[in-house]
């Protein structure tokens, strides 16, 4: 290639404020380097001798994406290069949203903007044969806003379970190392969603159902999935089992003040390692997304939240 950034490496730590030091080759004509994270331009360096140099400090916690841009004399792109890197705040609140084609199209970089949407989950397959229309745009615009993201699949237990791993695996191909794990999502709506938990009669079968999606999307993407789920389902459905609290836990439960509230847990606070994700509202704004959108916290810090991406 004709540019590359060669300092940091890919999803290297700094702390938030940190002077971090940007380095990089670039020829074939390329004279001036433009250096952006994600819509915002940290600086324009001239190339010496084949090689680029700048240092920037970020005031903005989080994923940030950054992109090199080659330019020649005339001021043509003639190439780019792309990486990762993590501005780390240990006191920041870890909030964000959750998103599927029921959502009007979004605005990734107008998100990223607000400081207030650290990670984000989209649906990326129900069942066995719907795959969200949105999806594919919504992976990459999270990616290039610099928010963490994750992919969800909304189980049908009536369905063939390895069609539906299929299916998901199709949306969403190979997880990238700074990705969220892979989620199971297991609720009992619609209606028609509740009728096929309730037509399989036995409760062992349709915890083996959930595992065997869980255990055959670990096996191909080799991380270990999150079960997204809400304390009414698994009493009511799940028996209360606490044979899947070995998979890490995003928990459904609106409350008017996340702050001083907090959520109803099942499976004995998931067999005592409580919940990584909380959805504490399904009618939250945030700008860049029309209309209501659905809100989660994360309990840890940025580095703990990290740690599921690795």
């Amino acid at each position: 290639m004709s540019i590359e950034i060669t300092k940091p490496a890919v999803l290297a730590k700094f702390e938030l404020g940190t002077s971090i030091q940007f380095q990089g080759t670039a020829n074939d004509g390329i004279t001036t380097i433009k250096l952006f994270a994600e819509q915002y331009l940290l600086s324009t360096i001239a190339v010496t001798a084949e090689k680029w140099t700048t240092a920037y400090s970020f005031n903005r916690a989080g994923k940030r994406h950054i992109t090199a841009r080659g330019y020649d004399a005339s001021n043509r792109k003639l190439d780019q290069d792309e990486i990762d890197l993590i501005v780390n705040d240990d006191n920041l609140e870890i909030l964000g949203i959750d998103v599927s084609n029921n959502n009007p199209p979004i605005d990734w970089l107008t998100v990223a903007k607000t400081k207030k949407v650290t990670f984000a989950f989209a649906k990326a397959s129900e069942g066995v044969t719907y795959k969200d229309p949105d999806f594919a745009t919504n992976w990459a615009g999270m990616k290039s806003a610099g928010i963490i993201r994750g992919a969800f699949h909304f189980f049908r237990p009536a369905r063939p379970v390895d069609e539906q791993v299929e299916n998901f695996l199709d949306m969403v191909g190979q997880l990238s190392n700074g990705d969220l794990p892979p989620v199971l999502d297991l609720e009992p709506y619609p209606d028609a969603v509740r009728a096929q938990w309730e037509s399989i009669e036995s409760v062992n079968e349709r915890i083996n159902k959930s595992k065997q999606w869980l255990e055959k999307v670990e096996a191909k993407l080799g991380k270990k999935p999150i079960i997204y789920t809400s304390a009414s389902f698994w009493n009511e459905l799940m028996n209360n089992t606490e044979d899947l609290v070995e998979y890490p836990l995003w928990v459904a439960n609106y409350k008017p003040d996340y702050k001083t509230s907090k959520p109803a847990v099942p499976a004995n606070n998931w067999g005592g390692k409580g919940y990584a994700f909380w959805q504490f509202t399904e009618s939250d704004s945030v700008m860049g997304v029309s209309g209501r959108v659905d809100r989660n916290i994360f309990k840890g810090n940025l580095s703990k939240l990290l740690e599921l991406t690795e």
